[in-house]
């Protein structure tokens, strides 16, 4: 029996031998521990140099399998909301077939974020995006919480995402660099009436869509895209004064959209004439 051990470690070496000899399918492992993801709501994936993926929401260890030759490295596929963690020594080459276990992926606390929103009209709804991230949208006026978290000492811009209909919504302190230490508290976004942008479409054929384009005072661009006949309204409304310039920057297939009175002034006292941008639509 011994005699018979023997020889099946020996054979075992010897494939195994062969096996790193060929390519190196000789599986270990590589890993570490997650420290820091302590947060309600915290959701850590990991990703390797071959696109596995492990997903923690607490403390504790991990581990990929890597052929014993093999390059590896780890990095954060997504990082929480809460926390933002980081990666040491989560790259390097595979010697044998000793387990790796040094990797260390540390997480601290991001920086929440807090305004306070004043004017919105009863029924009103308004969209805000922090960073470019969307936010869950805001029905009522009132102090409130981003959902999105800033990484500590990471700069942040808030901009009105979707308005309310009818509305010009203004941001005051929008923009900074987050505190852990001490929490930007001063976003302040207020809503007033506004004047809608919009008019009338005729003549589009089934089946097609044009897109208008209508450039905000700061340079955004409000773009409508229509499918069918009748009253459209851009997303953004102007306050007093502002500008508008409309175009046409998709023309429906087989046809060629014209628009009429499409520059002008928003006007409170007289706000029809900005929503009488009329598009016409003939056979090209």
């Amino acid at each position: 029996m011994i005699k018979l051990n023997k020889k099946v470690t020996a054979i075992s070496a010897l494939l195994a031998g062969v096996l790193v000899g060929c390519g190196g399918f000789v599986y270990t492992t590589v890993g570490g521990t997650v420290k820091g993801l302590t947060e309600t709501g915290s959701t850590l994936v990991l990703v390797n140099e071959v696109g596995y993926t492990k997903t923690l929401i607490v403390d504790d260890s991990f581990s990929f399998r890597v052929a014993s030759n093999a390059s590896y490295n780890i990095t954060v596929g997504q990082q929480p909301n809460p926390v933002n963690c980081t990666v040491s020594n989560g790259s390097g080459k595979m010697t044998g077939e000793t387990p790796i276990n040094n990797i260390a992926v540390t997480c601290v606390p991001n920086v929440k974020m807090v305004g306070a929103l004043t004017g919105l009209a009863s029924g009103g709804s308004l969209t805000l995006s922090l960073n470019d991230k969307v936010q869950t949208a805001l029905a009522a006026d009132g102090a409130f919480t981003f959902q999105t978290y800033v990484v500590n000492s990471g700069t942040y811009a808030v901009k009105v995402s979707l308005p309310p209909v009818g509305q010009v919504c203004s941001i005051q302190n929008a923009t900074g660099t987050a505190n852990l230490a001490s929490p930007p508290s001063n976003i302040a976004v207020s809503c007033v009436t506004g004047v809608p942008i919009g008019g009338t479409l005729t003549g589009l054929k089934s089946g097609t869509f044009l897109n208008l384009t209508n450039t905000l005072p700061d340079g955004t661009k409000d773009v409508r895209s229509l499918f069918a006949d009748g009253v459209y309204n851009f997303n953004f409304s102007l306050a007093d004064g502002q500008t508008y310039s409309v175009e046409v920057t998709t023309q429906p297939t087989g046809q060629k959209c014209t628009l009429a009175n499409a520059t002008g002034k928003a006007s409170l006292a007289a706000p029809t004439t900005a929503s009488s941008i009329a598009v016409t639509c003939v056979a090209a």
